[in-house]
């Protein structure tokens, strides 16, 4: 009749889990087959429960610290930008309208001659030249102020 179980099998799980091995117990698995596959076997799972624990173990708080950190300075640093884009996008707003400003002055005023021409649209190009300037400024007053309405509303809300 075969046998298969062991009184020593619980001494050689014991032993496979601390990692403290006899010269007794060695001797015992080299002759007693149903603990040798007994430590194959409690070897296998013990390697996919540690695999498991470390996947499903949850992020250091150091981690999470980290990445709170950085994901408050990156919605910080986007709030500091936006005023930065906008008045990009009205620069070039800006600079379009002047082109077409020039273009259509440039034309209008090229059959009196290039010289008389500008001399003739230098009081209208100062006046404009400064509308252009207060608007933009006042656009982008306006904004930063909105904004930052919108954001001290939105602290204190929370």
């Amino acid at each position: 009749m075969k046998r298969n179980r062991c009184e020593r099998e619980i001494e050689v799980v014991d032993a496979l889990r601390t990692g403290a091995s006899t010269a007794e117990l060695d001797g015992h698995l080299r002759t007693c087959a149903v603990c040798a596959e007994t430590r194959l076997v409690a070897g296998s799972l013990l390697r996919s429960a540690a695999a498991l624990r470390t996947q499903q173990e949850p992020p250091l708080a150091g981690q999470v610290w980290r990445r709170a950190q950085a994901r408050k300075q990156e919605m910080a640093l986007r709030r500091a930008t936006r005023p930065l884009i906008f008045m990009r996008a009205v620069s070039v707003v800006c600079v379009i309208a002047f082109a077409a400003w020039l273009l259509h002055s440039f034309w209008r005023f090229a059959d009196r001659g290039l010289i008389g021409g500008w001399g003739a649209m230098a009081a209208q190009t100062a006046a404009a030249g400064a509308a252009i300037a207060v608007a933009c400024i006042a656009a982008g007053a306006w904004y930063l102020l909105h904004e930052d309405k919108r954001q001290n509303g939105a602290i204190s809300s929370t």
